[in-house]
């Protein structure tokens, strides 16, 4: 592989993660040069992938769809180029309209992109039997915690929603898959700036860490090891335990930060 194609998703270099990340290696690992550039890719790759599936977000932005494939539209929507990413529509609670999270959604990905509002429809069984489609001005959003909030803005509207909404979701049960969501996600990557910035740089040194830790369990260390230099044993050790410890305090404080505010997925 050519190392004009080792594009990362995060955009971090593989040379710069070998010169600034692996330093600190036992002794038995130092000779990391003697690693490939492809060997150390694969390892960050996997740490993207891995952070993608657990905290829901994306380092690059990502449209997201809503069951493309059950949606009777000519031509068929085609992953790629009018979507990234397939999703199952969001289940309809019962007190989705009920109490202080009245109209909120959390969606599965974020941080939202802002800039381009989502669209929400609910409908029943499926997209191409709309019930109501939440008009654009309705929309509110903390788009870096994945919240969307649904707050009426025209009583003319709101009307024929409350009449049309409640009597087809009214009863007290829940509805699986009627409230389909599309929206954009996903961080702006190494041009990521404002209020995003610093969580994206958060993101990046968690990436690396786990990327170390990915390389330690291909080596098969033991919990701890000692360093040693000029046939002296030196008293310094090296845990990879403590080190796990620590990457998962980090990504545990992380995930506590993006969620934001309790809000219920729906």
């Amino acid at each position: 592989m050519a190392m004009a194609t080792l594009e990362t998703k995060s955009g971090i270099e593989v040379e710069d993660f070998r010169k600034d990340y692996l330093f600190g290696l036992p002794s038995t690992l130092r000779k990391n040069a003697d690693w490939s550039s492809t060997f150390l890719y694969n390892k960050i790759r996997a740490a993207e992938d891995e952070l993608e599936r657990t905290l829901g977000i994306y380092y690059q932005p990502k449209r997201i769809v809503c069951e493309p494939e059950n949606r009777s539209v000519h031509p068929p929507l085609i992953k790629g180029t009018d979507y990234d990413v397939a999703e199952e529509a969001y289940d309809y609670d019962s007190q989705f309209f009920v109490g202080e999270n009245w109209g909120g959604i959390r969606v599965r990905h974020y941080p939202i992109h802002t800039t381009t509002k989502p669209t929400v429809t609910f409908a029943y069984p499926n997209i191409d039997h709309k019930i109501f489609t939440v008009p654009p001005e309705w929309i509110r959003l903390k788009g870096a915690y994945g919240q969307i909030r649904l707050v009426p803005a025209s009583v003319t509207v709101y009307a024929s929603f409350t009449a049309f909404i409640l009597s087809v979701f009214s009863g007290g049960r829940g509805i699986p898959q009627s409230v389909f969501v599309d929206y954009t996600a996903g961080f702006d990557g190494v041009n990521e700036k404002g209020d995003l910035e610093g969580d994206f740089m958060d993101l990046l040194e968690l990436t690396k860490q786990l990327a170390v830790l990915n390389i330690l369990d291909a080596a098969f260390l033991p919990n701890s090891t000692s360093n040693s230099a000029d046939g002296l044993s030196q008293s310094n050790s090296y845990s990879v335990k403590d080190f796990r410890t620590s990457y998962d305090k980090k990504l545990k404080s992380f995930m506590q930060k993006i969620k934001g505010i309790k809000l219920a997925v729906v």
